[in-house]
């Protein structure tokens, strides 16, 4: 048996060997790799007629981007092994594609889709849904009131927009705002990684089993996360209220400006520098290795819960 368990480890190691010696040998001669997919692709074009008040976009394989324009347009692709629904009606745009698997047929490498996008031009104002997974999503420019998107294991980029609430329901997702505005913005998954900077946001919603929340530059009046294994960094922000639940909690707040702090972990690791003055601050605590509670000279709060903790409280 152990001789067995040998050979089989050992060839595992040297096909591993043999790919990285085949890509790194590929990459010195400048093969394309894109050739790798079979797909066959035709461009196409579709200007909308009439005035559009809702988008709806689904995609199963290709990127997708979105820029501001004067009407609404989409420049898209049709490959052989998906298929493509436009329909305008009602002033409804709807988009769909569907990736069609053909064992021994389909092409084993999809990586024609990285160079033949979805492009969606659109004007101001519009309601917008997308749903896509295992897709490249890139948003900038642009101004929606109401904005939702529903995926899986999608790379989400946002870039100087403007929202009055988004919506998002992803799974195992890496999500970027940079220089955003939004009303209200709702998070909703399994695995969430995502990063904000020099945004400002009326109110923040986070709820996932696993979080990794970074934030750099913003403003936000409320902050909730829900989370069961989190890690939130924040740095030079500011806050009306922040509240956080979470089993497992790695925090750090670094150079904060706020007026309302709750945690409530059962296993704390928090590193938290306050900007403001101590006085001012009630502290009430609650657990082994906490700071030392105090009562301040305003309504500004901070509370801390928990088990099994390791938490530091500084003002700068």
């Amino acid at each position: 048996m152990k001789r067995t368990s040998k050979i089989l480890a050992g060839g595992a190691v040297a096909l591993l060997i043999g790919f990285i010696v085949w890509l790194v040998g590929m990459s010195l001669i400048d093969w394309n790799f894109y050739r790798l997919d079979t797909a066959k692709y035709t461009e196409r074009s579709y200007v909308c007629e009439s005035e559009v008040k809702s988008i709806s976009v689904s995609l199963s394989s290709f990127p997708l981007t979105i820029k501001k324009g004067d009407s609404v347009l989409l420049d898209y692709y049709e490959a052989d092994n998906s298929e493509v629904f436009v329909e305008e009606k009602n002033g409804v745009l709807s988009v769909v594609e569907k990736y069609k698997y053909k064992p021994f047929s389909s092409g084993l490498f999809n990586v024609g889709r990285l160079t033949h996008k979805f492009s969606l031009t659109v004007a101001s104002g519009a309601k917008l849904e997308i749903n896509g997974s295992n897709s490249y999503i890139y948003i900038s420019g642009v101004t929606f009131d109401e904005f939702s998107i529903t995926g899986a294991n999608a790379d989400i980029r946002f870039a100087d927009v403007e929202f009055g609430n988004l919506n998002m329901n992803v799974d195992n997702s890496d999500i970027e705002f940079k220089n955003c505005t939004m009303g209200a913005l709702s998070i909703i998954g399994v695995n969430t990684d995502c990063e904000l900077n020099g945004s400002t946001i009326d109110s923040m919603s986070v709820r996932s089993a696993n979080a990794d929340i970074g934030m750099m530059n913003c403003k936000t009046s409320e902050l909730n996360v829900n989370a069961t294994n989190l890690e939130i960094t924040a740095d030079d922000c500011e806050f009306n209220s922040v509240v956080i639940d979470s089993t497992n909690a790695d925090c750090e707040l670094l150079r904060a400006a706020l007026n309302k702090l709750k945690i409530d972990s059962t296993n704390l690791d928090a590193e938290i520098e306050i900007t403001g003055t101590a006085s001012e601050y009630t502290v009430k605590t609650k657990g082994r290795m906490m700071p030392a509670e105090r009562i301040g000279t305003t309504d500004k709060l901070i509370e801390l819960s928990g088990t099994n903790n390791d938490v530091t409280l500084k003002f700068v």
